[in-house]
Formats: C-alpha cells, sequence, structure tokens
C-alpha cells in the first residue's frame, strides 16, 4: 500500500509527541511492507516529498513571534493557497492509495479537503484540539485552561466546518474516547468517529515491585500551568513525605519555579541531563531537565510512580502509556484521556484536576502500599502491532465509502 502522510512537523523539527509519533508511524509501515511519502509545513527530513512552505514562520519558532506575525498565522492557518497546489502535485507524483493525515496546524483546512476533492481515500488522526481552537489546545496564551469557547475560536470552528463539509476525511481516529468526543459537535465527523489509542515502543520486561518506603514520584513533559506543574510542586511539598523526591523532566515557561523548588542539574540543565545529574533540594524536587533517549529510560527506571497533573483536556499522553507499558503506577488528573488511560488497578489514583489537596492525598496514598497500584502486565496498553492492525482496518475503510 502507498501511504501518504500529512504531518505539520516532522524530526528533527519536533514541538510535541504528534509528529513523533507520525515519524515512528512512518517507520513502521515501511517495516511492513508499504510505501511511505510525507508532506509537512516547512519540515525537511526522512521520506518529506514535499513541503509547504513555512510562512510567516516555522511553527517550532510560534513562542518567540511578534502579535502581528501570529494573527498572520492565524488567517493563513485558515485558507493557505500554497497548501492545494502543493499537495495536489504530491498527491499526483506519489499516487497514494490513502492520505493520512495527523497535525496539520499552517497547513489550513485544505490539507483535509485536497484528497477529498481527488477522491483519494482519507484518514485523519486527532491529535490535539485544532479543528476547535486556534491556538490548538484549548488554553489561554497565560498558561491557563479555556473553560468555554472564545467568540474568536468559534468563528474559526465555524468557518472550518464550512470548508471541511463536503470533502471531509473518511474516517476520523481519535486518540482518546475524550478528544473524539469534543469532535462530535462537528457535523461532517458524524459517522466517521472511531477510538484508536497511541501504541508506545515495546518496553524491557515490566520491573518487580519494589518494597519502597520513601517514593521517587516523577513528571515528565512541558514545565507549562495547564500541565499542572504548579500544583504538583504544591501538592509534593504539602504531602511532607519523609525521604521522598520528585523528578521533574522538561523544559517550559515554569522551569525557574521548577528550579526554586528543587535545583537544576549542574551545569544548568543540559539537554539529554541524566537522571541521576540532577542535585537534590532540601524539599526533595529535582530538576532535570530535558529527558529523552536513553535518559528517559533512566528516568523510568528511577521512578516509582509517574504523576500526570494535567490542568487542560490532555487528549491522551503518551507518557502515560510509557509508564504502563514498564509497569509503573500513575496518579493522573481527572481531564481528557486521562481516566480512560490509567490503569484500572491504579483508579484510586486519579484525582480532581487542579486540587492541590485531592494531589497531596493520592501521594500519601501511594507511599503509603505502592503495590497496590501496580498493573499486572496484561493491563499494558496498546503496542504497535494491534496499532497497525487498527490502522489497516482504518485504511481499508475509507477505501469502501
Amino acid at each position: 500500500m502507498r501511504v501518504l502522510l500529512l504531518s505539520s512537523l516532522w524530526p528533527p523539527a519536533v514541538l510535541g509527541g504528534a509528529e513523533l509519533h507520525a515519524a515512528q508511524l512512518a517507520e513502521r509501515l515501511v517495516d511492513a511492507g508499504h510505501e511511505v511519502g510525507v508532506v509537512t509545513y516547512g519540515s525537511p527530513g526522512e521520506r518529506v516529498i514535499a513541503q509547504v512552505p513555512s510562512k510567516p514562520y516555522p511553527l517550532q519558532e510560534f513562542a518567540s513571534q511578534p502579535a502581528s506575525k501570529r494573527a498572520l498565522m492565524h488567517l493563513r492557518d485558515v485558507w493557505n493557497p500554497d497548501t492545494a497546489s502543493i499537495l495536489e502535485d504530491a498527491i499526483n507524483a506519489f499516487s497514494p492509495d490513502v492520505v493520512h493525515s495527523h497535525t496539520v496546524q499552517g497547513m489550513s483546512a485544505v490539507a483535509l479537503t485536497r484528497p477529498g476533492r481527488m477522491q483519494i481515500p482519507h484518514v485523519h488522526t486527532l491529535h490535539d484540539y485544532w479543528l476547535l481552537c486556534q491556538r490548538t489546545s484549548m488554553v489561554q496564551r497565560d498558561g491557563t485552561a479555556c473553560t468555554t469557547s472564545c467568540r474568536g475560536c468559534a468563528a474559526i470552528t465555524a468557518v472550518r466546518e464550512r470548508q471541511i463539509r463536503g470533502n471531509a476525511p473518511d474516517v476520523v481516529l481519535g486518540v482518546s474516547k475524550a478528544v473524539a468526543a469534543e469532535h462530535e459537535r462537528l457535523e461532517w465527523a458524524s459517522g466517521r468517529l472511531r477510538i484508536l489509542y497511541n501504541p508506545v515502543e515495546s518496553p524491557p520486561e515490566p520491573r518487580p515491585v519494589r518494597d519502597v518506603g520513601a517514593p521517587v514520584f516523577g513528571y515528565l513533559g512541558q514545565l507549562a500551568a495547564y500541565k499542572g506543574v504548579g500544583t504538583l510542586l504544591s501538592a509534593f511539598k504539602a504531602a511532607d513525605i519523609r525521604g521522598s523526591r520528585l523528578l521533574v523532566g522538561g523544559r517550559g515557561p515554569l522551569l525557574s519555579e521548577v528550579q526554586s523548588a528543587g535545583a537544576a542539574p549542574s551545569g544548568a540543565a543540559p539537554s539529554g541531563a541524566a537522571p541521576s545529574g540532577a542535585a537534590p533540594s532540601s524539599d526533595g524536587v529535582e530538576a532535570l531537565g530535558w529527558v529523552g533517549g536513553d535518559t528517559k529510560e533512566q528516568f523510568f527506571n528511577e521512578i516509582d510512580c509517574l504523576v500526570v497533573p494535567s490542568e487542560w483536556s490532555d487528549p491522551a499522553p503518551i507518557v502515560l502509556n510509557e509508564a504502563r507499558a514498564r509497569g509503573i503506577p500513575v496518579i493522573g488528573a481527572e481531564a481528557g484521556g486521562i481516566p480512560e488511560l490509567i490503569s484500572p488497578k491504579a483508579s484510586a489514583l486519579l484525582f480532581p484536576s487542579r486540587d492541590s489537596g485531592a494531589l497531596s492525598d493520592r501521594l500519601r496514598m501511594f507511599a503509603a502500599a505502592p503495590a497496590d497500584y501496580t498493573a499486572p502486565p496484561e493491563l499494558a496498553p496498546l503496542d504497535w502491532a494491534g496499532h497497525l492492525e487498527g490502522l489497516m482496518t482504518a485504511y481499508r475503510d475509507a477505501g469502501a465509502r
């Protein structure tokens, strides 16, 4: 099968998990004997056959842009004329059996309608809320989660719905029930939505439960308010579990807050700093800086429990599945897709999002009886073999519509 993937970003240009997933998918498809081409928004890389010019700026540079350029980006993200011609040329040149779009921010709704106009089977994966929110996350610029849809986003949603309605993707995959449910309001998506969870790489053998009186908790992700980092720091301090530690991996606007609660690694948190290189503070908080590659495995080996304290409708944190696949219990916020991804055995560790007191209670609950919350291997999340099987079904169904 010839598969054309659409993804705004492509490694090495990475902002989040969606583009990493798409790149991993490309390799898995090739390993399974399929041919893969990729169209991106100005991101060169392996298997990329065409790039939509990243005007007015590359997505990964959004944080440093002035308001005037951000406004222009939002305008082009409603209608990008470059996408139409470049994607059409790529489809004609590659002759795909199916187009599979992922995050298409910057390429506009044209990326979701051109395959249908050309009568090419089309599958779209919902990794975020781009179809509903101009910031893709339903999070405000100050880092707080939205509680209602603002007028600007409602207007853009209405425009995109009109654009897509006549040539919508044949199958729409949500990475969780929660993200799919948010998109049920889109009239064109009715009857096309289904769930296909994010897979994880095959991990090492799940480790045995450790008898720990002073557990090591871990957080891995962007250091931002909507991720619940501030709530976690407050809750950990209030829990006051003698001898326990909190390893915090990641970068973001709250880095200085994490560092003031703990200590950066010697040398100011270099990229790829290993957990073992962090300097603990008197409060037990350790700021690790960016954690990835081999250092991610070190991180998982060192922690006893992962904490996912999101304060937004987090679609499906891949780090949660990575922890479950290693037999690491997860304390998670009742937000987005987190509750459905938590192991049933650890469901008692769920807590109301933004509730620092409740999170402190869950930290103490785990510390009192860690073995009670560890899932057996059969509860591990979806592997790549199962994911590809579900994807092939979606590809075939798209061609049959």
